[in-house]
């Protein structure tokens, strides 16, 4: 029976079994990540999280079902021990559209750590990502753990400019605010999509939100969780929107959140930013803060990824602090493939390029594996598994994973080079990677 099969199960040891979830699950696997996704040991049971848990099986979710998780159950006492969910997401790539797995909610119970259950669970998750067709496969987590899995650090994830509140310029006394907000409704979904899309395509990569999804982050939510945002528009004098601000549900700390921003064109930046700057500070006392060590409000966050108009509209004399991004760990299990189905993004860049129209190939070794791509007239004909040899090392080389980076834009090949003594490649090839290849800005929003 295949691993992706919702009725597989495998007996592990000391009576753990491996299987896939059902919708009577959702208590267990919640109790679970509330214990589990806390910060400290005192603290108490993380209820926002497990309402996400809650959310995310309840039948009602755009990106998941309630047989969507990987869970280790003891059977001696019927807990879930362990477990993660595999969301459906697409993501944008330079114009073609990618189907994505995403795990979430990874957790173990303490008492059942250091026994190779995550190593179970996503054996399981793969094998889903893989009969359901996606490309790849995207996560959230924490420092170096999924490489393990076969993941590498190859796109954005946050970045952000933080701005004391003491710094907001204050309005002009006996002036009227230009730019105000409200919560946005269903009914303002069309202009919420239509600024969205205005907003991600500055980006590389970048998320696509169908209208399901926009409904359910909209109005369909769990009112008690932090997961998404909360969508405010931004309406000019005559109460005309004018564009949007995705705000996080909840503080943390000393900071509110903004995740999005975005204005209509011909709408300045620089008029819109210190109105909503001073909107958020006004919120900011009411804005849910359901966890401990929660501070009074001083910061204002503008997590906007590595760069945005924003960040460009601010003034120079502002104290403000830059924060530089995290990263999404990507897994591709068959590099030929995804690059057949990115291929006329990659044709594209090579029109008025000095490889304009190429014809050839280029062999890329990842040293125990590699990659043959061949060319004709700019068009990508092959894209293959190559074995290098030492006869024919190739025409370039990467550390194993290492090449995602190139491939999704998250570092140039001349930035490789610099980091890694054992990234090379030939004149040709190193033109070619290149063109192929430049870096490029990401803004990959996970959807929850």
């Amino acid at each position: 029976m295949s691993l992706a099969d919702p009725s597989y199960r495998r007996a592990l040891e000391n009576g753990l079994l491996l299987r896939w979830s059902t919708a009577q699950d959702a208590e267990g696997f919640a109790r679970l990540c509330a214990d589990v996704f806390r910060d400290e040991a005192a603290d108490p049971p993380n209820v926002w999280f497990g309402n996400w848990i809650h959310d995310m099986m309840s039948g009602r979710h755009p990106l998941t079902a309630p047989g969507d998780f990987a869970l280790v159950e003891d059977t001696t006492t019927g807990e879930i021990v362990a477990g993660a969910v595999l969301m459906r997401q697409t993501w944008d790539y330079d114009g073609i559209a990618i189907p994505i797995g995403r795990p979430e909610a990874v957790a173990t119970r303490e008492a059942y750590r250091n026994r190779g259950l995550i190593r179970a669970i996503f054996g399981l998750l793969h094998a889903r990502c893989d009969a359901r067709g996606d490309l790849a496969v995207g996560i959230t987590g924490i420092y170096s753990y999924y490489r393990q899995f076969g993941y590498e650090y190859a796109l954005d994830l946050g970045g952000s400019r933080r701005i004391p509140f003491s710094a907001i310029p204050a309005l002009a006394e006996g002036a009227t605010e230009p730019y105000t907000l409200r919560v946005g409704t269903l009914d303002d979904l069309p202009g919420i999509m239509k600024l969205y899309e205005r907003d991600r395509a500055r980006a590389l990569v970048s998320t696509v939100i169908d209208e399901p999804t926009w409904r359910w982050i909209i109005a369909g939510m769990y009112p008690d969780t932090d997961e998404n945002w909360q969508t405010q528009l931004i309406l000019d004098g005559n109460r005309r929107i004018v564009g949007y601000v995705l705000a996080a549900r909840a503080r943390y700390g000393n900071m509110v959140v903004i995740r999005g921003l975005a204005v209509d064109e011909g709408v300045p930046m620089t008029g819109v930013l210190p109105s909503v700057l001073r909107a958020f500070a006004a919120q900011a006392p009411t804005v849910p803060a359901p966890h401990p060590r929660t501070h009074t409000p001083t910061l204002l966050s503008l997590a906007l990824g590595r760069a945005h108009p924003a960040y460009d509209a601010l003034f120079a004399a502002w104290p403000v602090a830059v924060v530089p991004p995290y990263a999404w760990y990507v897994r591709v299990a068959d590099l030929p493939r995804f690059i057949r189905h990115i291929a006329p993004a990659l044709e594209r860049r090579l029109i008025g390029s000095p490889v304009d129209g190429f014809t050839g190939e280029v062999k890329v070794s990842f040293y125990r594996g590699g990659l043959r791509l061949t060319f004709e007239a700019g068009r990508i004909i092959t894209a293959e598994d190559w074995q290098p040899n030492h006869w024919d090392p190739g025409h370039a080389g990467f550390p194993s994973l290492v090449f995602l980076k190139l491939l999704f834009g998250h570092q140039s090949l001349a930035d490789l080079r610099t980091a890694y003594p054992d990234v090379w490649a030939n004149d040709a090839a190193q033109t070619l990677l290149a063109t192929l290849f430049p870096a490029r800005v990401s803004w990959v929003l996970p959807l929850d």
